[in-house]
């Protein structure tokens, strides 16, 4: 019963229908929206710019969720560097595109 498993079975098994979704702000449908009134403005960011950066992530390492185990990277000094058990060395190619969880922070411009 892992909820998370049988999440992601359900969107690939309707990725049909999701690439077919319009979905606009508030949840409605574009066509929704669209009622002769102007469309809500999007998100204003009053407290910085609205730029991240990648600075962790969180990848698996084995043949399933039901084995194998979960590794960290973490850029420190402008370098990665591989958390693994009790193993930690720098990582010159790191799968930026297997991350299971990313963490960004906000940097200024």
């Amino acid at each position: 019963s892992n909820i998370l498993e049988r999440a992601v079975d359900w969107i690939f098994s309707h990725l049909d229908d999701l690439e077919c979704m319009d979905v606009s702000e508030g949840g409605r449908s574009a066509a929704e929206s669209e009622g002769g009134r102007d469309p809500p403005p999007g998100p204003h960011v009053r407290d910085g710019p609205g730029k991240y950066e990648l600075f962790a992530f969180i990848s698996h390492m084995g043949t399933s969720t039901m084995c194998g185990h979960y590794v960290c990277h973490i850029k420190k000094d402008q370098q990665w560097v591989i958390f693994n058990d009790q193993k930690v060395c720098a990582s010159e190619k790191p799968p930026k595109d297997m991350g299971y969880l990313y963490f960004y922070r906000r940097v200024a411009e």
